[in-house]
């Protein structure tokens, strides 16, 4: 008899598998990324009554195999499917987005309760109303951090020293940015403010209460969400393919 897993989980996304199986990735609270078989999903809605949609919670039971092969959806329960988040379509582009930098950024059978709550956070934002794409500018410099690369925001990659002018330059490959006594030798990409610069490590260096608390202008909330994504593209060596959704959407700057 296969041994039955149960944790909350969260779905990130599926595919179909031969002619009525579908392929359900999951973010579990206790095992982190997993993949489950949902057997005959494809020719009955009936069993799973859309509890496999993505980014849908719920209290998941999955049948573990005995040796190898994948595990197999055995029941599921909505915990909590945010229709607002699926009625607006900004909403649905960003969390589908935070979804797959989720899987993309996480091995299967690896354990990080804060991730978990860091998505739980985030789905919960959306679904309450709060600014789309603000919030997913904390969420991906939330999940950055938690990935293990957390950029430098405090000093400079080369003399070491708080940033003293009104723009730095900042390099992705190193996580870091280079002041203006030091970037004249450096080429210049990637030249963000000093706004910026304090924005986002207002972000990094605190908690997800402070939401409410920053202000950013539209330029500076631009460059935030740009050098994010470049810093996200640059770490995975390949771009999410859910920003192609993003193209000929008009997205509001933040606020």
């Amino acid at each position: 008899m296969s041994a039955i897993f149960k944790s909350p989980a969260f779905v990130l996304s599926g595919q179909d598998l031969g002619e009525s199986d579908r392929l359900i990735t999951f973010y579990t609270m206790l095992r982190g990324k997993m993949r489950g078989i949902a057997k005959g999903a494809k020719r009955s809605r009936r069993r799973f009554v859309n509890a496999l949609e993505p980014f849908t919670m719920l209290d998941l039971s999955l049948a573990l195999p005995r040796t190898t092969g994948l595990n197999r959806i055995n029941s599921t329960e909505i915990i909590d499917n945010f229709p607002f988040i699926r009625h607006k379509v900004e909403c649905f582009i960003m969390a589908s987005l935070c979804c797959e930098l989720v899987s993309l950024w996480t091995k299967e059978n690896d354990t990080q309760e804060d991730i978990f709550k860091l998505l739980q956070w985030y789905l919960k934002s959306l679904n309450g109303g709060l600014h789309p794409r603000k919030t997913t500018l904390f969420f991906k410099t939330f999940l950055l951090a938690l990935a293990g690369y957390a950029p430098d925001f405090d000093r400079c990659l080369l003399c070491r020293r708080p940033p003293m002018s009104d723009h730095v330059i900042f390099k992705l490959h190193a996580g870091g940015f280079i002041c203006s006594e030091c970037r004249k030798s450096v080429e210049k990409t990637h030249k963000i403010s000093l706004g910026t610069l304090k924005s986002l490590r207002y972000i990094q260096n605190g908690s997800l209460d402070n939401f409410h608390r920053l202000n950013m202008t539209g330029s500076v909330f631009e460059e935030a969400w740009s050098l994010m994504k470049g810093l996200h593209c640059h770490h995975l060596e390949r771009v999410p393919t859910s920003y192609e959704a993003f193209k000929g959407l008009k997205l509001e700057i933040g606020k």
